[in-house]
């Protein structure tokens, strides 16, 4: 009987570290689409980190966002911050008048537009830009900061460059949402 109670115990106590840890540290975001091609596969499992005001959220993270348009969860990459003017052409993207190094695209095209990226707001992307439904084709183009789920922990191939000439930005404090 005590084995059954210490065991009971161990399992009620795994349960709730598992809770915690997920709420608070992190949760696993399946990919579901190409649009992150070829950075991210379709059926990836990978960690997700919850948003912290510790870490601000910055150009060229990889973060897990609910789309209403979409009516599911996303993953996209982060382009323009607060603030921020986006120029997006088939072949460049332009922040505040420079270009930004992408060597994480490998496919380009879709819609090309500009951009007046809101205070509080991000501009997101998918990778594989021929494929991807992001922020240059939704009726609300402009994500809330507050509403990011999380930031993907996964290392780009290369290295992702600020535009010539400015240092890395950040959207400054994320909310947990």
């Amino acid at each position: 009987m005590a084995y059954a109670v210490s065991a009971l115990a161990a399992v009620l106590l795994a349960l709730a570290v598992g809770l915690v840890a997920r709420r608070r540290l992190g949760f696993v975001t399946m990919v579901e689409s190409e649009s992150m091609a070829p950075t991210l596969t379709p059926g990836r499992r990978l960690l997700t980190r919850r948003p912290r005001a510790s870490r601000p959220v910055r150009r060229g993270d990889i973060v897990v966002v609910p789309s209403a348009e979409l009516g599911r969860v996303i993953v996209k990459r982060v382009i323009g911050l607060p603030g921020e003017h986006v120029d997006i052409a088939p072949d460049e993207v332009r922040v505040d008048g420079e270009p930004l190094s992408e060597p994480y695209v490998v496919r380009r095209g879709g819609r090309s537009g500009a951009f007046d990226v809101p205070d509080g707001h991000l501009l997101l992307l998918g990778d594989n830009r021929a494929r991807s439904s992001d922020s240059r084709s939704w009726r609300r183009p402009y994500v809330p900061v507050g509403v990011l789920r999380g930031t993907l922990l996964v290392r780009p191939r290369r290295p992702v460059a600020a535009p010539a000439g400015r240092g890395p930005r950040s959207a400054g404090p994320a909310r947990a949402g």
